[in-house]
């Protein structure tokens, strides 16, 4: 066995694993990078509070970036690895705010990456206290996969917030954050950031709609369930995430061309 230095923190393995390891964060560091571009030109770049991880397999170690720096800033030898634990938070090289990613990690195996942010219109829709209504079709995706936490409880940098995110959570995909923002949970790093993407859009054009009084969406009528359900897996299936997340990239990469 040796030690082998992995984005700043060291870890005892033989040469095998470590190769795997390597591939593996190689490949997901890269589409982290891709996801911090896609999330700044969106709008959702939060400063130095914003955060994209991804867990790796299913180990206890994940994904985060640099302490400090704001998704823009992000390049790819900023990407850290990090162990449930945080031991990485002590050494400034993640934020202690990744404590509540850890928490709903162990809650949910089939979360692959979670990212939290705070854009303006999210925050500006939760302080209306009204609840999330998709009012157009790509936000199906999300059709019954939102959850609201009113709650206020300082800083979030606690294990046990995250626990108690995790259980307002259920099986769901976003959790809104009143007052505060939004946490956009996937299988995988493109999965999260569709999500969040869609959330952050779908939270626009409500807000515009409640401008003029009622808002109706698609939400309204329990006899159009099982159409609303087809849609919903339609548009958030593997192939069609995919896809959108590549058109996103594609998007992000032309205007900063």
């Amino acid at each position: 066995m040796r030690g082998y230095l992995l984005s700043g923190s060291v870890y005892l393995m033989n040469k095998s694993d470590h190769n795997k390891l390597q591939s593996g964060y190689d490949e997901m560091a890269a589409e982290m990078l891709r996801g911090f571009k896609v999330l700044d030109a969106d709008g959702q770049n939060s400063g130095i509070a914003g955060h994209l991880t991804a867990r790796i397999g299913d180990t206890d170690q994940l994904l985060g970036h640099q302490y400090g720096l704001s998704f823009d800033e992000v390049g790819l030898a900023d990407i850290r690895l990090a162990g449930f634990d945080l031991a990485e938070a002590k050494q400034k090289l993640v934020s202690p705010s990744l404590a509540f990613h850890v928490a709903l990690y162990q809650a949910r195996p089939d979360i692959g990456a979670i990212v939290h942010t705070h854009p303006d219109q999210v925050i500006a829709f939760s302080a209306t206290g009204s609840r999330f209504n998709p009012v157009f079709q790509s936000a199906l995706m999300l059709y019954r996969k939102v959850q609201h936490y009113d709650d206020y409880d300082g800083i979030v940098e606690s294990n046990a917030l995250g626990k108690k995110f995790a259980r307002h959570l259920g099986d769901g995909q976003i959790l809104l954050l009143k007052n505060h923002g939004l946490i956009s949970v996937g299988k995988t790093i493109a999965d999260a950031i569709c999500a969040a993407v869609i959330f952050h859009q779908n939270c626009r054009i409500q807000l515009t709609a409640m401008v003029s009084g009622s808002v109706l969406g698609f939400d309204e009528d329990e006899s159009q369930h099982e159409t609303l359900q087809q849609a919903a897996d339609f548009l958030a299936s593997e192939q069609i995430v995919k896809m959108r997340f590549e058109q996103l990239v594609r998007v992000t990469q032309k205007s900063n061309s």
